[in-house]
C-alpha cells in the first residue's frame, strides 16, 4: 500500500455489496480512483458540520447536518446542504441549550437514513473538510452503519490539525515555539485571528461555511502562491489529514 493509500485510509471493515444500501454503493463508486497528484484546484471539497445530542456516537445522535461545496479552493455559495435530523431518542436539555434544537422541534424532521442518502449524493466525489472532523465523522459513520450498512469512504481533512500545524511552523520560525500549545484553536477564534468572516456558532450550516473559509486560507498559505497537489498538501503539514 502506497503513501497516499495509507493517507486516505478508509474507516471500518470492508462490506459485501449485498449488505450495503444503494446510496452507500453510489458513494463508494463516486469516491473511487482518487489521484494523489491532482492539483487542489482540480479537486472537489465539501466542508461539513453536524449538531448532536451529545458526544458519544454509541449513545447520542445527529440532529442536523450542514455542508457547503468547494471547487478547488473556491467556495460555491449556491451549492450548500442543510437538513435537520429526527434523532431516534431524546435530546438532552444541555444539548438543546447549545444548538437550540429540541425533540419537539425535530418531530417532523426527516429520519437519519433519508438525510444520509441525500448528504452522500451532495458529497459525490468530494473530499470532506471539517473542524475537529473526527467528531463529525464518528457520528456520520455510526449513523451510516446503522442505516446504510457501512461507513463513509470519503477522505477527510481536519482544519483543526491544519491550523495547529500552520501555527507551529509559524511560531517555530519566529523563535516562539512554546506559544503554539496555548493558542485558542476553536473555529470562531481562528476565524477572528485570520480576519475571516464570522458566523453564528453551533449552527451546522454556518460552521460548515466557516470551516470552508478556514480551509481555503490555510491551503493557500501552505501553497505559498504555487500550485499544490493533494499529496503536496499532506507533505506540507504531515498531521493535517486524519
Amino acid at each position: 500500500m502506497g503513501l497516499f493509500d495509507r493517507l486516505l485510509r478508509r474507516t471500518g471493515a470492508a462490506q459485501t455489496p449485498e449488505a450495503l444500501a444503494p446510496a452507500l454503493l453510489a458513494h463508494q463508486a463516486a469516491q473511487a480512483g482518487r489521484d494523489a497528484r491532482a492539483l487542489l484546484d482540480a479537486c472537489a471539497f465539501v466542508a461539513v458540520d453536524t449538531e448532536l445530542t451529545g458526544f458519544d456516537p454509541r449513545r447520542h445522535a445527529l440532529v442536523s447536518i450542514g455542508a457547503v461545496r468547494l471547487s478547488g479552493l473556491s467556495i460555491l455559495p449556491g451549492a450548500s446542504f442543510y437538513s435537520l435530523v429526527r434523532p431516534p431518542g431524546a435530546v438532552p436539555r444541555d444539548a438543546s441549550l447549545v444548538h437550540g434544537l429540541t425533540a419537539s422541534g425535530l418531530g417532523d424532521a426527516p429520519e437519519e437514513a433519508d438525510v444520509l442518502a441525500a448528504f452522500l449524493d451532495f458529497v459525490g466525489d468530494a473530499i470532506l473538510v471539517g473542524h475537529h472532523i473526527d467528531l463529525d465523522m464518528g457520528f456520520l459513520n455510526a449513523a451510516s452503519r446503522r442505516c446504510l450498512g457501512g461507513p463513509l469512504v470519503a477522505p477527510c481533512i481536519d482544519t483543526l490539525r491544519l491550523a495547529m500545524a500552520f501555527e507551529e511552523k509559524r511560531l517555530v520560525a519566529g523563535g516562539r515555539a512554546g506559544e503554539a500549545e496555548s493558542l485558542d484553536y476553536s473555529l470562531p477564534a481562528l476565524c477572528r485571528r485570520y480576519g475571516l468572516p464570522e458566523f453564528a456558532a453551533h449552527d451546522a450550516r454556518a460552521d460548515a461555511v466557516a470551516a470552508a473559509y478556514l480551509f481555503v486560507l490555510l491551503a493557500r498559505k501552505c501553497g505559498r502562491g504555487r500550485p499544490l497537489t493533494l499529496d503536496g498538501l499532506w507533505r506540507a503539514g504531515r498531521t493535517w489529514w486524519r
